[in-house]
């Protein structure tokens, strides 16, 4: 395994634009590019983009001339029209359709185990090794790299982790969606279902959208791409801005995997600093923390 997938096609609404192509740090680069860098170092050969068609041209003129000599990069567009055989979206959505239709996007291009992280996340240098050794030692198998909740937050804002659910034998058991995670009076909180804050503990496993697939998780993300845009066909009902909103997350599909198929899917657990984009004030943090990395 030596293929690195990066999910780049997100719009960046809460950041104010697009936040895969921001620069940090003395040497100017994207946190794609740290990411690669560590990949490389890591085994990675192969870096495969996943983007809308308009950041093609800035892509390839900027970002892929800077990337160690060792990797060999690849692009591929999420686009509405890009989608399993049979499939429409309707004319009137512009949102894309989400993690596990940009992930299925690729599946032509890979062949063998694959990594996938999102572009605008800080995965430091252990969760690549972690990744690439896993992939040697258990190809297939699924895994995930896990990081302590307390090294995921935003200093500007509450932020939504998926907390993880981890069995004795260290595989991936559930993850549980909580929203609006803050620290109120020193005490670390967090919202389940919608419900008055719950305290959380700061040691917890968080999910972060970094993991290690085969190829068998093509099909389940193209039945559910399949399943959703199914369910939109048969509303005769005006359309609901839900409909135009709703995406289909990779999550989701690698817990029906599991439940489904009783696929394992290990939980590596990272001891780094996680950092990323999720407000405009967090770009001049991440700058200062990726300077201090990458001096």
């Amino acid at each position: 395994m030596s293929t690195l997938v990066i999910l780049a096609a997100g719009l960046g609404s809460r950041f104010g634009g697009n936040k895969q192509l921001a620069e940090f740090g003395e040497r100017k680069l994207t946190l794609m590019e740290y990411n690669i860098i560590h990949a490389a170092q890591a085994g990675f050969t192969d870096v495969v983009f996943i983007i809308r068609p308009e950041l093609e041209q800035t892509l390839t003129s900027q970002v892929i001339p800077r990337l160690p000599n060792t990797i060999k990069a690849h692009t591929v567009h999420q686009s509405l029209s890009t989608l399993p055989q049979g499939c429409q979206v309707n004319t009137e959505r512009t949102k894309p359709l989400g993690t596990a239709h940009a992930l299925w996007c690729c599946h032509k291009l890979i062949k063998t185990t694959f990594a996938v992280i999102n572009a605008d996340d800080y995965y430091g240098a252990q969760a690549f090794n972690l990744l690439f050794t896993q992939a040697k030692s258990q190809p297939n198998d699924h895994a995930m790299v896990a990081y302590q909740l307390k090294s995921t937050l935003s200093e500007f804002g509450g932020v939504n982790r998926g907390l993880c659910q981890v069995s004795p034998h260290s595989t991936l058991q559930g993850i549980e969606e909580c929203e609006d995670i803050q620290l109120i009076n020193n005490t670390l909180v967090g919202r389940i279902n919608n419900n008055e804050h719950t305290v959380l503990k700061d040691n917890s496993l968080i999910s972060m959208n970094c993991w290690l697939f085969n190829c068998d998780i093509f099909a389940l993300l193209e039945n559910e791409i399949r399943i959703m845009l199914s369910e939109h066909s048969q509303t005769k009902s005006a359309l609901s801005q839900k409909y135009l909103k709703q995406e289909c997350y990779l999550p989701t599909v690698v817990m029906k995997q599991i439940k489904q198929q009783q696929k394992n899917v290990h939980v590596l657990c990272s001891t780094e600093q996680w950092f990323g984009l999720t407000y405009p004030q967090d770009a001049a943090l991440v700058d200062k923390k990726v300077t201090a990395i990458f001096k």
